[in-house]
């Protein structure tokens, strides 16, 4: 479930980004433009071409400065995103660190993006010539709720070290000769499209007329105005992020309506991780390290408002997993849950109120095995299934097989009721009719005794329990897996790498083996493609990524990790699985 998430999620995610976008008129697509644009300058550019020293290290003279930004934001603000770069912290000198082992992808995505943003006369933006000579290290743009509700204009704010090189930025990018006006004693410039630009406590603020004065009411205190910086909502979901990040964003509860909770939202891919229905802020945070970079998102959640709409991850009760104990040290892909039978039972509950017709199906499918096989799926086997189960995705020869194991098993009740499911399995599995139905077989494999349904040359079915534990897979492989009592999952470098630090109690963990996966899709052929060649060192360097969920009455808090690997990269540094031929 994770992997079919996390390689969703970028398309998903782009696709919706694209369509938003383009339904913007185009003097509202350049103002957001010029605030998007320079927050993703100041990220990818900026990061590797300026050198950084850490905070309080020799040489460098000061911290991480406070969000200052953050005051010139509406209290009503949909939604807020910041970014530090000032080089004299640790995050920037972490996060160079970062994109220097990848410099061809950064130079790319920064490529494509500043080619579609206005500069100074019209010219392309360059960052180094038209913005680094007078920034101050923090960037944020804030999108503020329009008149009569929806999304309203995007506001950016770039913090200045030299007000007249602010200026004559402010004035580069001015369609004509802007007209000065004053709003509470600051000067307000607006171009003849509605671009508006102003100094305020020591940020250029860009954005249409009406979003630059929310920023000065915003930082001046008027009457019924106050700012981000002060809502409850948005400090409590600000301070469960790390204190240490490169940069954070926060979604208002109207923010969230309009950007998450609608399918049409840009943001909609994000719903199960942040339960629209019930919460009352969400806040994200990248921070860069070591490994590699990490995202943190907490989504508060109104008491009441979670028990009357319980979100996706609320079917999955919380456990310590341990079953990674288990797998071989080489998986592919792992996701742990805790307590099956609880969380199918939660999951098909929340199916019946959202997708009825889905339950509806499943319930079909209980009735017609009961009849064919005699077994009741809810009353013989789900109870059986123990406290903690995971889904892993294993190497193999030919292609990878899929896996479910569970522990702490009821091994009697689950052998009969799995015994007795065996012919309708193979009858529902039996591709043709016409065709000889799959043979059931019982066999030794590693000692144990294994029951096996062959579906086709590539897939054989097979189950066993050793002791208290429970392997289903499409490969006898992982039979004998189980059977030598070698796992170790647990103690590979690479999974405690994308793991380590996170909850000990999770609702679901899981893991991404980026290395063995993107040897074999070399394999398949995708190291033929010129465009995946000419970044294929790079993305060899995508070593994993891990993935942790709690969910809670209170929040739902997601944690990821992605491991980018240091040092020259080649296509011989991605070693395939065990068994897997190499690229050739």
């Amino acid at each position: 479930m994770a992997g079919r998430v996390a390689g969703r999620l970028p398309v998903a995610v782009e696709r919706g980004s694209r369509e938003f976008w383009l339904g913007l008129e185009i003097h509202t697509r350049l103002r957001l433009a010029l605030a998007l644009g320079a927050v993703v300058a100041l990220a990818l550019v900026w990061l590797v071409a300026v050198p950084a020293l850490p905070c309080q290290a020799p040489g460098g003279d000061r911290c991480p400065p406070a969000d200052d930004a953050i005051h010139l934001v509406p209290e009503d603000a949909l939604a807020y995103v910041h970014l530090n770069v000032d080089p004299d912290t640790e995050q920037y000198e972490d996060a160079a660190k970062v994109f220097e082992r990848l410099p061809g992808l950064t130079k790319q995505a920064s490529t494509l993006m500043l080619s579609r943003l206005p500069g100074a006369d019209g010219a392309p933006l360059d960052f180094e010539r038209d913005i680094a000579p007078w920034f101050g290290g923090e960037a944020a743009l804030a999108s503020m709720p329009a008149g009569g509700g929806g999304v309203g204009e995007g506001v950016g704010l770039l913090e200045v070290s030299d007000e007249s090189g602010a200026r004559e930025f402010a004035d580069s990018i001015a369609a004509g000769k802007p007209r000065s006006k004053t709003y509470r004693d600051v000067e307000v410039r607006v171009d003849r499209r509605g671009l508006a630009t102003a100094l305020v406590a020591g940020f250029l603020v860009i954005g249409a007329e009406s979003g630059v004065r929310d920023a000065i009411d915003a930082d001046r205190g008027a009457e019924g105005t106050g700012s981000l910086a002060d809502d409850r909502k948005a400090s409590a979901a600000r301070n469960a992020l790390p204190d240490k990040r490169l940069a954070d964003a926060y979604l208002s509860a109207g923010g969230i309506a309009e950007l998450v909770a609608d399918p049409r939202g840009p943001l909609a891919t994000l719903a199960s991780v942040i339960n629209p229905d019930a919460s009352q802020g969400a806040a994200a945070a990248l921070v860069a390290g070591d490994d590699g970079l990490e995202f943190d998102l907490r989504s508060e959640l109104g008491r009441r408002r979670a028990k009357a709409h319980p979100g996706f991850f609320s079917a999955f009760p919380s456990f310590e997993p341990d079953l990674a104990g288990s797998l071989p040290p080489d998986s592919l892909g792992y996701v742990g849950i805790g307590d099956p039978e609880k969380t199918l039972r939660s999951l098909l509950k929340q199916a019946g109120a959202q997708e009825p017709g889905l339950a509806a199906a499943f319930s079909d499918l209980v009735r017609r095995v009961k009849k064919l096989g005699e077994v009741d799926l809810e009353k013989d086997l789900l109870p059986s299934l123990g406290g903690e189960a995971a889904i892993a995705l294993q190497p193999a020869p030919q292609i990878p097989f899929l896996e479910f194991i569970a522990a702490d098993v009821d091994a009697s009740r689950a052998s009969q009721a799995l015994a007795r499911l065996q012919g309708p399995i193979a009858q529902a599995l039996n591709p043709s009719k016409a065709l000889q139905a799959p043979v059931v077989s019982q066999h030794q494999v590693g000692g144990l005794t294994a029951h096996s349904v062959r579906l086709s040359p590539t897939v054989d079915l097979t189950y066993a329990i050793e002791g208290s534990t429970l392997v289903v897979a499409t490969d006898p492989a992982a039979v004998k897996q189980l059977a030598s009592g070698e796992g170790g999952l647990d103690g590979e470098e690479l999974f405690d790498r994308a793991t380590d630090g996170f909850p000990g109690e999770v609702s679901m963990l899981g893991y991404l083996n980026l290395g063995g996966l993107i040897a074999l899709g070399e394999n398949a052929g995708l190291g033929e493609d010129p465009a995946y060649v000419s970044f294929a060192s790079e993305i060899h360097k995508l070593r994993a990524l891990g993935l942790a969920i709690q969910s809670s009455r209170e929040e739902l808090s997601t944690d990821a990790r992605l491991i980018v690997e240091g040092g020259g990269g080649s296509a011989s540094e991605v070693r395939p699985p065990e068994g897997v031929a190499p690229t050739k």
